[in-house]
């Protein structure tokens, strides 16, 4: 599995938002300061609004901004709402889950692996990515 660039494009967006609370911001702007072909950010924003996450405003003045506390985001909620269900491998999915589980020595690891990278993305909010994004600009700007 691997996590996609319009994901990672999804979360930068979310970030920048983050990054200026209560502020409408063009679209062209986000995708500027966060290096996001400006072809995918309107895609982007239409799911990211189907969840009440943002919510765009045309006109002068107008932009996206972020509705919801980014406390309350999760990497792995924006990972699926892009991607769907992760699974590192397919015998973890549903639809093409693997008939010999009981048999397969790898089926334990690859459920573990599974579980722990769900609960890293799981335990990580866009907060959390913010102050690392922050802290880095930062130390950027010290060098």
């Amino acid at each position: 599995m691997e996590v996609t660039k319009k994901a990672e494009y999804a979360i930068s967006a979310l970030v920048e938002l983050a990054i200026n609370p209560g502020e409408y911001i063009s679209s062209k702007e986000v995708a500027t300061r966060e290096n996001i072909p400006t072809n995918f950010l309107p895609q982007i924003i239409a799911v990211l609004g189907t969840q009440g996450w943002v919510e765009g405003v045309r006109g002068p003045g107008g932009g996206v901004r972020l509705l919801k506390d980014p406390h309350k985001i999760t990497v792995r909620e924006v990972v699926e709402l892009i991607e769907g269900p992760m699974a590192i491998t397919r015998c973890l999915t549903k639809d093409d889950g693997c008939n010999h589980q009981e048999s397969c020595p790898l089926h334990t690891i690859w459920a573990r692996a599974q579980a722990a990278l769900l609960d890293v993305l799981g335990d990580t909010t866009l907060a959390d990515v913010v102050e690392a994004k922050l802290a880095l600009d930062e130390k950027n700007k010290q060098q």
